[in-house]
């Protein structure tokens, strides 16, 4: 967003002699300044998280840390965790390779200048957002048609003036631009679980967190699938594909 105060992730691009494009997506290290043991990671324990208000952010760490040196800032030199791809115009990952880089980032866009690049096709870097663009949205219909549902909502926001005294309310949409850095941090997120999963100590695997969606409980899915039908929708039950078809279907059909 425009009004950002700290950049956690950065996207990277090149065209390759090959051919293909490399695509580097890059995560602020943070474990580079805060180590086990450290007050600042006791005290980022106990806080747990960062909270985000109408006009103001209390840190999980220091705002030295958050908003400067862990902030990947444009014309910096950032530490970095990266998950590098080499892909195919038609998205197909043909390497990838993960570790700790140093980025220095050219430029810091705000979603509605891609959005306006992408829309307008012109504008600074509108190649490179362009193609990118074009690999995010194969990378998208390749995760609907694995089962992913869609399942976006509207957020608000809050247009203060300078004594931060609120004039409006303002409706988020997510757009390409939106879609975009989704789908390759969840790329990169993918990867790095994929990674993990296979690593064994001991002949033991490693103790990792996953963020999952369960399959829908049967139980809450009947009367919901009986409630739709009401409205002449017709849900497919008979197993999870044909389920999260009927929800893009439903979420398709009643938008707007």
């Amino acid at each position: 967003p425009f009004d950002a105060r700290d950049f956690d992730d950065a996207i990277s691009y090149l065209e390759l002699e090959n051919g293909h494009y490399e695509l580097g997506v890059h995560i602020a290290d943070v474990s580079h300044y805060v180590r086990p043991g450290m007050a600042m990671d006791a005290e980022a324990l106990l806080r747990s998280n960062s909270v985000y208000l109408v006009d103001r952010v209390i840190p999980m760490l220091p705002e030295q840390l958050s908003n400067i040196a862990c902030s990947l800032r444009p014309n910096e030199d950032k530490y970095t965790f990266s998950c590098i791809f080499q892909i195919t115009n038609k998205a197909e990952i043909k390497h990838k390779w993960i570790g700790r880089t140093i980025i220095h980032s050219d430029h810091r866009f705000s979603y509605e200048d891609v959005q306006e690049i992408i829309e307008t096709k012109d504008g600074l870097h509108h190649r490179a957002i362009l193609l990118l663009n074009d690999l995010a949205q194969q990378f998208r219909k390749e995760r609907f048609n694995k089962g992913a549902i869609n399942f976006s909502s509207q957020e608000v926001r809050f247009k203060l003036d300078e004594k931060a005294k609120p004039l409006g309310i303002v409706i988020k949409e997510s757009k390409e631009a939106h879609k975009l850095i989704e789908e390759f941090m969840l790329l990169a997120n993918r990867t790095v679980a994929e990674y993990i999963s296979k690593i064994k100590v001991n002949k033991e695997p490693i103790p990792f967190p996953y963020r999952i969606h369960n399959t829908p409980d049967e139980e809450k899915l009947k009367p919901f699938a009986a409630f739709a039908k009401k409205f002449g929708y017709m849900f497919d039950l008979k197993d999870e594909e044909a389920i999260a078809k009927s929800f893009n279907q439903l979420l398709k059909d009643v938008a707007g």
